[in-house]
C-alpha cells in the first residue's frame, strides 16, 4: 500500500495509470466506507482512497476539533483491504492560504442541511473538485446516507463536464437500523440506544405518505414533535422529490424523506427513498 502525502507525489504516481477508482473519506473508517471500497475493488485494481478532514465544510471550530481522528487504525484497515493508494494530504498541501474561490452550487444547497450549516456544501464541493482534478478518476464512489451531498455532487459532475461515473452505494446500517457514521462514535451509551428513533420516524412518515391519509406538512410536523419530545433537537424531517429535492408535486412517485437531528451534542442524518405506487 502506497501512502501519499503531497499532491505532487500523487500526480506523479497516478499519471501512468488508467481506469482509476476514487473513494473520498474523512477517515474514522467504518463498514459504510468498507462497502464503498469493496465495490470499487470490483471495478478496478487502481483505487485511491483519500483521508482528509475538510475544514471548509465545518460550521463550528469545535465540531472540526472533535471530529474523530483515527489515522493509524484507518491505514491498517485499508492495508487489510489491499487498497493500493491512500492520499493523506495536509491542510497546507491541499488548501490555498487564501482559498477565495469556491464552487457556486444550485439553490437547493442552501436548503435542508444547507439551511442549518451555511456554506457546508460549498466547502464539500470545493474539496471534491480539487480531489477530482488531482486524481482524475474514471469512477468515484459515494454513499446514499448523505443524500443531499450525493445529489449535489452528481449535479456538479454533470454541469462541469467531469468525465467521471458516480456510483451510488446504499446506506450501511447497524443491527438496529442506525446508519453507519463516524459521528456514531461520539454518542453516549444512552444516546446510542435512542439513536435508531430517527430511522423509526422516517419509516413512520413513509407509511403515512403511502397511505395518503395526511398532508405532508402534517406528517412532518407530527414526526418533529415526536422526536423533540423524546429528547432530540430536530433540524428538519422533510418529504421531498427524490429527483429534484424540491417539495413533491401532486403526482410525484419517487420520494425521499430526509432527516437531521441532534442527540446530546451529536448531529445525525438519515434518509429513506421509495416509490409511491397508485
Amino acid at each position: 500500500m502506497h501512502v501519499i502525502h503531497t499532491q505532487n507525489e500523487l500526480i506523479k504516481t497516478l499519471k501512468v495509470l488508467s481506469n482509476i477508482a476514487f473513494v473520498p473519506t474523512m477517515g474514522n473508517l467504518h463498514e459504510g466506507h468498507i462497502k464503498l471500497i469493496q465495490e470499487a475493488l470490483k471495478k478496478t485494481k487502481h483505487i485511491v482512497v483519500s483521508i482528509f478532514i475538510n475544514p471548509l465544510q465545518f460550521n463550528s471550530k469545535e465540531d472540526f476539533k472533535n471530529y474523530p481522528r483515527t489515522l493509524e487504525k484507518d491505514l491498517s484497515m485499508l492495508k487489510e483491504l489491499d487498497v493500493p493508494f491512500v492520499f493523506v494530504p495536509s491542510e497546507e498541501d491541499i488548501l490555498d492560504p487564501l482559498q477565495t474561490i469556491e464552487i457556486h452550487l444550485p439553490r437547493i444547497a442552501n436548503d435542508l442541511c444547507g439551511k442549518f450549516r451555511p456554506g457546508h456544501f460549498n466547502g464539500v464541493a470545493t474539496i471534491v473538485c480539487k480531489l477530482f482534478t488531482l486524481i482524475q478518476p474514471d469512477i468515484a464512489f459515494f454513499g446514499k446516507k448523505d443524500f443531499q451531498q450525493l445529489f449535489l455532487i452528481k449535479a456538479l459532475v454533470k454541469q462541469l463536464n467531469y468525465p467521471i461515473e458516480i456510483v451510488e452505494i446504499d446506506t450501511v446500517r447497524d443491527h438496529d437500523g442506525l446508519a453507519k457514521s463516524s459521528r456514531n462514535n461520539l454518542l453516549s451509551h444512552e444516546h446510542r440506544k435512542k439513536a435508531p428513533q430517527l430511522l423509526h420516524q422516517l419509516n413512520a412518515m413513509k407509511e403515512k405518505v403511502i397511505q395518503k391519509t395526511s398532508l405532508f406538512e402534517e406528517i412532518e410536523a407530527h414526526a418533529v414533535r415526536t422526536l423533540n419530545a423524546s429528547g432530540w433537537t430536530v433540524d428538519y424531517l422533510s418529504i421531498r422529490s427524490a429527483q429534484s429535492l424540491e417539495n413533491p408535486v401532486h403526482d410525484e412517485n419517487q420520494i425521499v424523506i430526509l432527516g437531521a437531528a441532534t442527540l446530546g451534542s451529536v448531529r445525525l442524518i438519515d434518509n429513506i427513498e421509495f416509490c409511491i405506487h397508485d
